[in-house]
């Protein structure tokens, strides 16, 4: 799976955000109103507005594209040595988010410097794989385990919706070199 395609995922929340607070339609409903012309509507708040739910309608195909690709080949059962739960994880990545909020969105300077953030972060996202602490697979119910399988000495984290402890035998999809999906 591609990491922007997870980068845009783990950002949905941000964009619906960023869509509430920056879109600006007036709206008037009495007997003497007028139709605004497009370009009274162009302005850079609203331009901040239709990016965001560009990318968030983006974002859920993603997620769509995610679910299918999910549904190929799996490795054999491996038995869990040793696991740690790690879902404090997505609390992280959801206070940067969430920290993104209080940007200028109305002033070109304030969006310059936001898209830079947001490339930074995605290269640190892909350097680091930090794509399975998405707060979007918190919210659709998966869990994040840190786990050794028998037979293997380095860890591994496993997104599922499963419920897994030690001596269970699972099957894995990669989705990078140390991180995998488990099928439900």
């Amino acid at each position: 799976m591609d990491k922007f395609r997870l980068f845009v995922m783990s950002f949905w929340m941000f964009f619906l955000l960023v869509f509430v607070l920056t879109i600006d339609i007036p709206i008037y409903l009495a007997e003497d109103y007028e139709l605004l012309k497009i370009s009274e509507l162009l302005t850079a708040s609203n331009v901040v507005a239709i990016v965001s739910i560009i990318f968030l309608i983006v974002g859920i195909f993603f997620y769509k594209e995610l679910s299918n690709d999910l549904n190929g080949d799996y490795s054999l059962a491996k038995k869990i040595v040793n696991i740690e739960n790690i879902n404090s994880e997505y609390f992280a990545l959801l206070v940067t988010i969430i920290s993104l909020v209080a940007f200028d969105f109305k002033t070109v300077r304030g969006i310059v410097f936001l898209s830079i953030l947001l490339f930074i972060l995605y290269a640190i996202f892909v350097k680091t794989e930090l794509f399975y602490s998405n707060p979007s697979f918190a919210l659709l119910g998966f869990q994040i385990y840190k786990l050794k399988f028998e037979g293997e000495s380095i860890d591994k984290i496993v997104i599922t919706k499963n419920r897994l402890e030690i001596g269970m035998e699972i099957q894995t999809r990669k989705l990078s070199e140390k991180v995998l999906f488990n099928k439900s």
